[in-house]
């Protein structure tokens, strides 16, 4: 129009667009910090409404929620053990095994992952399959306060009253020996009732 002044438009210098990509960048970094951090948390909330769900027999939402979880985090040991419990649970003992031993390979000092995938070896007469894991709780030794297995059970005690069950089955007496003298010095009140521990089914987390 008339008796107007059309001013330029102000270009975007070069470090105009490397502000805002620098801000950008900052903006995704932040994001994806933000969901690394709060990841775990995520996590064990869906595998405690795993839990809940199972508790209240509502299996196939329980497995839903179990595959939620490994999705977020597929070396997730918790979420492999609770899923390996919905499948022995169904009966559906190779999914079992499989969930098992990949919920021992992701975490080594998951007592109960070991204790139940070596008693359903024991169940199904595989002892000397069993004795690996059995023999892994033995090497973590007693439990403490802060471990995070189930408190009140004895992982320990379980396992190497088990060994002595396994070993003697497979031949191997001087080891049966050697595993009941280090029942007695651990736990010397403890008494052998010929029905071994593990094969109770403890608490689970």
């Amino acid at each position: 129009m008339e008796g107007q002044l059309i001013y330029p438009k102000r270009r975007r210098s070069w470090a105009d667009h490397r502000d805002l990509a620098l801000r950008a960048c900052h903006t995704v970094i932040f994001c994806m910090a933000a969901l690394v951090l709060m990841r775990p948390l995520m996590v064990k909330q869906i595998l405690d409404r795993a839990d809940a769900c199972a508790a209240f027999a509502q299996t196939q939402e329980a497995k839903r929620l179990c595959d939620k979880a490994l999705l977020l985090d597929n070396n997730n040991s918790r979420a492999w053990c609770q899923l390996a419990r919905l499948h022995k649970g169904q009966g559906e003992r190779d999914l079992a095994y499989e969930a098992y031993r990949k919920s021992t390979e992701t975490d080594v000092t998951n007592r109960p992952a070991h204790l139940e995938l070596a008693a359903m070896y024991v169940q199904d007469g595989h002892h000397q399959m069993a004795i690996p894991y059995f023999e892994q709780i033995r090497r973590l030794g007693p439990e403490t306060p802060k471990d995070d297995a189930a408190p009140g059970f004895p992982y320990h005690r379980a396992a190497l009253d088990m060994l002595v069950l396994c070993y003697t089955r497979v031949g191997d007496e001087t080891k049966a020996e050697f595993t009941l003298k280090e029942i007695k010095v651990f736990y010397p009140t403890f008494v052998r009732t010929g029905e071994p521990l593990a094969q109770n089914e403890p608490p689970h987390n």
